[in-house]
């Protein structure tokens, strides 16, 4: 690979600012490139331009658009805030390691589909969030920083050397059992992806690859550059790597004289028990993830100086339906617990912790919460088993009964609307404080549904976010841009943003919201009650949005968008406005 010019390199450096302006982005590898970190910024483009250096005579303009390329990839995955999230799973399960010893800078991952398989479960936050593959994500941001900080120290520009070791280690297969086989396709989408981002958006961090043990399953049809193929080596057992990089490695790979530097501490700003980190078994999650125990009733084990207490000890009992519990809430701090519904009289709804709701009482009964039976991730895909309602669709029950039997319909959708919009909210997005899930965040360009909106701290930032979404579904390369003042494409683009902004400027309230309240969601039972399922968007919106929403769906008679305002406090300003947005995303 030839190395670039300093021509090369100064005429990008000149280019940045009008990068960072057409990308609408800075943020690269963990420094600001409109930033003051010089050596840093070179470091990135020259990196860019080695990866173009095959044909000399455009290389500048190939790295020049890989760049942006980049910085546009950046913006709509946010990496950096995967990365946030993701660093106490990548300390704690050993899933990643990051040496370096003088000038070699080593990462060092473990494919453990035990480990992989349980992180729904101990991290279902996380997971739910993000995902395996954001996950692979934040491992190349994380080996980016680490690359940053350690050509920052060094003398030389050109004599780090960097490597992968990839160890497989494979969950057995049951004989006669396709088991597992779903987790392994999910982690080979996972390493493909990686390999894709490491070639795009972080070239040339690695000079070398080492898979030691690898499945077949795994390389015989994961895509793979060949440029990467190249530099790899694969081993068939951990002590042969010695043979290749030296004694300088962990003791588990061979090592036995070196204790190396672990970086991820170093990266991360965080300091733990070095050993307790490799050890997946030895995680701490916040919800516990072993719910082995066989025993429905849970004895307090008395210590040798209350054996001769004759006295029985407190009895917790749960649920055969459901299973025993994963988290065991402490009755004084619930005391002192802020309420869901204060003044409701009964049974008593209080905040666990910022994304947790609990209700209890002597009135409430287990079989309430066995309605759902249960609810669990396996392998990476989230089950919720709930008993079946024995009722009619909406829309055949409106078509049959009288006036007064509808009355009685809509007198309950008001009530059930009225009481989610009583519990405020803080922020716009997922009930869980996720991303806002709508149609009109998932029209990416060239990439649907890659896009990460929310959650947003205001009604301002979450206009903003439309207008973002907007932006990013416009094809990049367009022969006229958003500065041509007379682009009739642009002008109509300008026009709908300025529209949206308005929407800012009627200050809504953030409010507790089905999102899909549509005739579709809405089930009656046959004593007339009404049912309201498919709460898989629900969230804290602004007050319009349940409207918007509701409205939205093609409806099976006309009189539906009559009905909606009877149910739904109107919002038709905001509903037209919402409905050309949709329209613009998707033309």
């Amino acid at each position: 690979m030839e190395s670039p010019t300093h021509g090369d390199v100064a005429k990008l450096l000149e280019k940045l600012p009008s990068l960072i302006s057409d990308a609408h982005h800075a943020d690269i590898w963990g420094i600001q490139l409109d930033g003051d970190d010089e050596k840093g910024k070179e470091i990135v483009v020259r990196k860019f331009l080695e990866q173009h250096s095959i044909i000399p005579s455009i290389r500048l303009a190939r790295a020049s658009a890989s760049l942006k390329s980049a910085l546009e990839w950046r913006r709509i995955v946010k990496p950096r805030a995967a990365l946030m999230e993701a660093r106490e799973i990548l300390t704690n399960t050993g899933l990643q390691n990051i040496t370096r010893t003088e000038n070699r800078l080593f990462m060092w991952i473990v494919i453990d589909e035990k480990t992989i398989r349980d992180l729904s479960a101990c991290y279902e936050r996380f997971m739910h969030k993000y995902g395996l593959s954001e996950l692979g994500t934040a491992t190349l941001e994380q080996f980016a920083s680490a690359f940053l900080d350690a050509h920052g120290e060094l003398d030389g520009e050109h004599n780090l050397q960097t490597a992968c070791v990839v160890r497989f280690k494979l969950l057995p297969v049951p004989p006669a059992r396709k088991f597992g086989i779903p987790l392994r396709t999910s982690i080979r989408d996972m390493l493909s992806r990686i390999a894709t981002e490491l070639q795009e958006y972080y070239p040339g961090l690695l000079d070398r690859f080492y898979l030691i043990q690898p499945f077949d399953d795994y390389l015989d049809s994961m895509k793979i550059p060949e440029s990467f193929l190249r530099k790899t080596t694969i081993l068939q057992a951990a002590e042969d790597l010695v043979n290749y990089l030296g004694p300088d490695i962990p003791p588990e790979y061979g090592d036995m004289s070196l204790c190396n530097y672990d970086l991820i501490e170093h990266v991360c700003g965080e300091h733990g028990d070095p050993h307790a980190a490799r050890d997946p078994l030895k995680i701490k999650p916040t919800h516990a993830c072993d719910n082995t125990k066989e025993d429905t009733n849970l004895r307090a084990q008395k210590d040798d100086t209350d054996s001769k207490v004759s006295s029985a000890e407190p009895e917790l009992t749960w649920s055969e339906t459901i299973g025993p519990p994963t988290i065991i809430l402490d009755p004084e701090d619930l005391k002192t617990a802020r309420e869901l519904c204060p003044g409701k009289g009964g049974a008593r709804l209080a905040w666990a912790d910022s994304q947790t709701i609990v209700k209890y009482g002597h009135g409430v009964r287990l079989a309430e919460a066995e309605a759902m039976h249960c609810t669990y991730i396996l392998h990476g895909v989230c089950y919720i088993v709930m008993e079946y309602v024995e009722a009619e669709s909406f829309d055949k029950y409106w078509d049959r009964v009288s006036e007064p039997e509808r009355e009685n319909v809509l007198r309950q959708l008001r009530n059930y609307v009225s009481q989610m919009r009583s519990i405020k909210g803080d922020f716009i997005g997922g009930v869980d404080s996720s991303r806002c899930r709508d149609g009109i965040f998932d029209a990416v360009w060239d990439n649907y549904g890659a896009g990460s909106y929310g959650p947003y701290a205001s009604e301002d930032l979450f206009t903003e976010g439309i207008v973002q979404a907007l932006q990013d579904r416009i094809p990049p390369n367009l022969p006229e841009g958003p500065s041509d003042l007379d682009s009739v494409f642009f002008t109509d683009e300008y026009v709908l943003y300025q529209t949206v902004r308005e929407l800012k400027k009627i200050n809504h309230s953030i409010v507790f919201t089905h999102g899909d309240l549509h005739y579709g969601n809405m089930l009656v039972r046959s004593d007339g009650t009404v049912v309201i399922v498919d709460w898989g968007l629900a969230g804290y919106w602004p007050d319009y949005w349940e409207f918007y929403r509701a409205m939205f769906q093609n409806p099976w008679r006309p009189s539906w968008d009559r009905m909606v305002e009877k149910f739904v406090p109107p919002s038709y300003i905001e509903y037209y406005i919402m409905k050309k947005v949709f329209a613009y995303m998707f033309n």
